[in-house]
C-alpha cells in the first residue's frame, strides 16, 4: 500500500511574542526562515519509529525542515523548494501592531479573499500546491513510502489535494510541530 507521510517541522527558535507592524513581517519571516529549531523541541518515539520505514525522505529547502529531518536521524534524499511554506501577502496597515502568528491569520484570510501579489495570491498558492502534490505522487510512483518533512500550511493544502486524488488520511493526524499526517492509497 502506497504511503505519503507529511511531517511538520520542529518548533523554531524565534520571537513569537513581540508585536510588529505588517510591513515588518517580511523581515520577521526572513529571520524565521533561517532561525534554528528549538533545542527542546523533540519528536515523539512513535514518530521516530514511523519514519524508519521511509523509502525516500525529502524536505523543503528551509532550515527548519532540514534540521528537523536531522533530529529525526533521517538521511535526506532530496531538498526541493516546491515544498517550502506557502507565501504570505505583503501589505501595509499603519497603526496596527500584532504578534507574528496573528498577522499570519489576518494575511491568510486576506489571501483567501483574493488579495496579494502574484507570488502569494490564492491562485499562485493553489498552482504551487498542485505542482508539489504532483511531485509527491511522482515520488510515490517510484517509492512505496515517501516522507516529506515540511510545513504546516503546505502540508495541509497538499493533503486536501491528495484527498481529491483518491488518497485517504489516517486518523490521529496532527498539524502541531512534529505533527504527522499519514496518507494512504489502496491499490
Amino acid at each position: 500500500m502506497k504511503q505519503i507521510l507529511l511531517i511538520r517541522h520542529a518548533k523554531v527558535d524565534a520571537d513569537y511574542d513581540t508585536t510588529i507592524y505588517a510591513k515588518e513581517l517580511k523581515e520577521w519571516v526572513e529571520s524565521y526562515d533561517t532561525a534554528p529549531i528549538c533545542a527542546d523541541s523533540l519528536p515523539s518515539d512513535e514518530l521516530r519509529e514511523c519514519v524508519l520505514e521511509s523509502d525516500i525522505v525529502i524536505t523543503s529547502r528551509l532550515n527548519r525542515a532540514i534540521e528537523s529531518a536531522q533530529v529525526l536521524g533521517l538521511s535526506v534524499d532530496k531538498q526541493e523548494a516546491i515544498f517550502n511554506e506557502a507565501e504570505i501577502p505583503q501589505i501595509t496597515i499603519p497603526y496596527l501592531k500584532l504578534k507574528p502568528k496573528s498577522w499570519f491569520v489576518v494575511l491568510r484570510v486576506w489571501s483567501l479573499l483574493g488579495f496579494g501579489d502574484k507570488n502569494s495570491s490564492l491562485k499562485a498558492t493553489k498552482t504551487r500546491v498542485e505542482q508539489a502534490t504532483t511531485r509527491l505522487l511522482e515520488l510515490s510512483d517510484e517509492h512505496e513510502r515517501v516522507t516529506l518533512v515540511g510545513h504546516g500550511g503546505m502540508n495541509w493544502l497538499m493533503g486536501k489535494e491528495l484527498q481529491k486524488r483518491g488518497w485517504r488520511l489516517e486518523p490521529n493526524a496532527s498539524m502541531e510541530n512534529w505533527g504527522r499526517r499519514v496518507w494512504r492509497l489502496e491499490e
